[in-house]
């Protein structure tokens, strides 16, 4: 049989769903949520869905740089409720997250709560079920749900990060469960994410951020000049890395509806980071004098103010959710690290 060709290690286990759960927790190879057994049949399913050998090294994942094999990969897919046709997803985002760029090894094991984020674009979205409107950063949807969890089985049982032992966060956040989403290209309006980054409009794409948690920003007005204000009042927060440190990329994801007010009222992606850069601000007020002068000497000081970031385009936009309006969503980064962009097979 074609299964004959894996060469992970195999166990039998009991029949019920209770030993099965138990057995990955006592082995430190699970979420804490019930997995869906890793049996030859399941993994080469996705095996023959990618197309790719099961011996083949996808990457090396940090901090144990342990080889990321098409069949391991298969194995902590099936783990996580995957189905195959979502397999190619998920190798694009270890693919990405394992570019020195995305400064894997700092996230695994850092004390800050930050894990993957993975966005999706193109095709592949309505190809496999990915939510990119209403409700799209929680439950009820299949492929969100389980290419996000697979990813964090993967840095956990690849990777090594065991949580308290190489994962140091001092106390995570619910999006090192699972974090994916697809960008509502349909109704955005402007280019997509990977489009802006060179790819073409019918090319499937993932995108990797190391995301700190989400911040809601509410705005009622339907006027461009209130919201504008709004979001760059919303995305102040003087404790997250990208303010602490002037680094990284911080995302803001647009409704749809604010988007085309934005739009409409003659806002680019481009003019409204530029806008963002000049008004996400800090009064010197909110410092002390030690993280002031930490601050001037890294140029972040505007006259009273202190930038968030160091230059306009390191924010990164992106439109997804429902067209209801109302609700933003503020998604700061680690810092230290820098969003990847991969196409999907």
């Amino acid at each position: 049989m074609p299964e004959g060709q894996l060469t992970s290690r195999r166990r039998r286990l009991p029949d019920s769903w209770e030993a099965v759960y138990d057995f990955f927790l006592q082995q430190g190879m699970s979420d804490g949520l019930p997995v869906v057994p890793p049996t030859p049949e399941r993994v080469w399913a996705f095996v023959e869905a990618l197309g790719r050998p099961p011996d083949q090294v996808v990457a090396e994942v940090p901090p144990a740089m342990a080889p990321a094999t098409v069949e391991k990969l298969a194995v902590n897919a099936v783990m996580a409720g995957c189905l195959p046709e979502y397999f190619p997803v998920l190798v694009a985002a270890i693919e990405a997250l394992c570019e020195p760029r995305f400064n894997l090894m700092g996230i695994q094991a850092t004390t800050n709560p930050v894990g993957p984020l993975v966005i999706v674009n193109g095709p592949v979205r309505s190809a496999i079920g990915i939510n990119c409107g209403a409700g799209c950063m929680g439950p009820g949807w299949r492929a969100n749900a389980t290419i996000g969890r697979a990813v964090r089985l993967v840095l956990l049982n690849i990777g090594g990060a065991a949580p308290g032992m190489v994962d140091k966060a001092v106390q995570g956040y619910p999006g090192k469960y699972t974090f994916c989403f697809g960008e509502n290209e349909e109704e955005s309006p402007w280019e997509p994410l990977h489009v802006e980054r060179g790819l073409s409009p019918h090319q499937s794409a993932v995108t990797v951020v190391g995301a700190q948690g989400t911040t809601n920003i509410l705005e009622l007005s339907p006027y461009a000049d209130d919201i504008l204000i709004a979001l760059a009042h919303g995305i102040v927060n003087t404790g997250v890395n990208n303010f602490v440190l002037g680094q990284g990329e911080p995302l803001l994801v647009l409704n749809p509806l604010h988007a085309r007010i934005l739009a409409e009222a003659g806002w680019s992606k481009d003019s409204l980071k530029e806008y963002l850069f000049e008004n996400a601000r800090a009064p010197l007020s909110w410092f002390s004098r030690r993280t002031l002068e930490r601050m001037e000497l890294a140029g972040r000081l505007r006259g009273d103010q202190v930038s968030m970031v160091r230059e306009p385009q390191q924010f990164m936009i992106v439109v997804a959710g429902s067209t209801g309006g109302l609700h933003n969503t503020f998604v700061p980064t680690f810092g230290d690290t820098w969003s990847v962009t991969r196409p999907v097979p």
